[in-house]
């Protein structure tokens, strides 16, 4: 093997090695997005919740709505945990 063959396998090794960071990255980037998003989303039925705790009516959607939010953004987030 020349060396010009081992320098176009040291720069795949390296071109891989650099996709891959990105791709890691660009996860760890949505991870942290989703479970702001999460967070927010949890704040936002206990902010409901306690609306509806002091009597207020009409928010049963509402609460129904936001479950539903949370749990399809729990889904996203163990989908990414598993990759």
């Amino acid at each position: 093997m020349g060396i010009v063959d081992k320098a176009k396998d040291a720069a795949k090794v390296a071109k891989d090695a650099a996709q891959k960071g990105l791709d890691d990255a660009k996860d760890a980037g949505q991870l942290f997005t989703l479970k702001r998003s999460l967070s927010t989303q949890t704040e936002q039925l206990g902010h409901v919740v306690y609306r509806q705790h002091e009597g207020e009516a009409g928010l049963d959607s509402e609460v129904i709505r936001l479950v539903e939010e949370i749990r399809s953004t729990k889904a996203e987030i163990a989908t990414l945990e598993q990759e």
